[in-house]
């Protein structure tokens, strides 16, 4: 993430889209102050610190204390419950599933991405998170544990809460056992939101099934005069019947799998040929690794580019 400010007293993070993190020392401790526009993109970077610092300090995050957050106990303020409206096929391999719910004023036209809060099939009785005595949210564990998901919000009236999005259907994603078996009237818990839109004109897209709905999100929200290239795998390639909006000056490209490239190297070898254009890459975890890899080899402006992992083999 870009550094706004970096010495050996104070760092400072730009988030984009969602606020700053700002650490400092202070008499041999570490002062973390969590600045956002808005409440609930605050909550997710307090949220987002700490699961971070679970895993690399587990001690350090067992004294972490947050301020001005909610009553322990209560729902944290990201969590929504909403439900289903309707479910109807999208293409040959996506399910479009439409909700409602509460207060979805979070879900601004810049957010992106969003989780699913799904229990195991056999929890008859789920737990939902709330919030402890030290401001964090500790998540059901063992039979309780949640399955967290990442979708793309496709479409949202904030008028009437009612908000879309699209799962890619597959043989073993527990997101696809949901789907399946969901029905009008269902309650469904989300939390969110996540990511954000790139504000840029000129890009470079490269997306397999999985983030087809988040590049047609990004694509469809692009400038009119927008110039740049998209390149989408999918099995059957076009014929997937995904659709993917794109200004008029937005090549897309469709790859079938059958052997007719790599996304991570089509995308190093192409970025050289648009230089100054913003390159938004989601794919398998091994591949975006590889192009993560290459840009940092080559110390490129982390600015310039989103490079995420949407599955692993």
């Amino acid at each position: 993430m870009p550094r706004l400010e970096d010495s050996p007293e104070r760092v400072t993070v730009d988030v984009p889209g969602y606020g700053h993190y700002h650490f400092e020392l202070c008499d041999g401790r570490a002062e973390i102050t969590v600045s956002a526009a808005m409440h609930d993109r605050l909550f997710m970077l307090k949220e987002g610190f700490a699961e971070q610092l679970k895993l690399l300090q587990p001690e350090a995050a067992n004294n972490l204390r947050w301020s001005g957050t909610g009553a322990a106990g209560t729902l944290p303020p990201n969590v929504h419950f909403t439900t289903v409206l309707s479910v109807v096929p999208v293409g040959r391999c996506f399910l479009r599933v439409r909700v409602q719910g509460g207060d979805l004023s979070g879900f601004q036209e810049d957010a992106l991405h969003f989780r699913l809060l799904l229990p195991t099939a056999a929890c008859q009785t789920p737990e939902w998170p709330r919030l402890g005595e030290n401001g964090a949210t500790p998540w059901p564990k063992e039979d309780k544990a949640l399955h967290r998901p990442v979708y793309t919000t496709r479409w949202i009236c904030q008028k009437t809460g009612e908000m879309e999005f699209d799962v890619f259907v597959h043989d073993g994603g527990r997101g696809t056992g949901w789907v399946r078996q969901a029905a009008v009237g269902d309650l469904l818990a989300i939390a969110g939101t996540g990511g954000g839109i790139p504000e840029t004109s000129r890009i470079l897209t490269y997306a397999n099934e999985t983030a087809l709905p988040a590049a047609a999100r990004i694509l469809e929200s692009l400038p009119a005069d927008s110039l740049g290239k998209a390149t989408l795998l999918a099995d059957g390639g076009e014929s997937c019947g995904y659709p993917v909006p794109a200004p008029d000056g937005i090549e897309v490209t469709w790859l079938s799998r059958d052997g007719s490239g790599n996304l991570a190297e089509r995308a190093l070898a192409e970025r050289g040929q648009y230089p100054g254009y913003f390159l938004w890459f989601a794919c398998e975890k091994g591949e975006a690794q590889h192009v993560r890899a290459a840009l940092k080899a080559e110390r490129a402006d982390p600015k310039t580019s989103y490079i995420a992992a949407y599955w692993s083999q």
